[in-house]
């Protein structure tokens, strides 16, 4: 994969991680300690089609 579509994916995925993360905050302000990033983008072994991981 080239540089710019590996940027692309991380530009995505941080996007949509801190959606998340707002959201959670928002709705759930106490129930909540920890949100993490797991699978594939977390060890770097990622690719096109990978989906994100994340672990509420």
């Amino acid at each position: 994969m080239n540089e710019l579509k590996k940027q692309e994916l991380f530009e995505k995925n941080d996007k949509i991680a801190n959606m998340v993360i707002e959201r959670a905050k928002r709705d759930f302000p106490d129930d909540i300690a920890i949100i993490g990033l797991s699978g594939s983008f977390q060890t770097e072994d990622f690719h096109e089609n990978s989906d994100l991981d994340l672990i509420i």
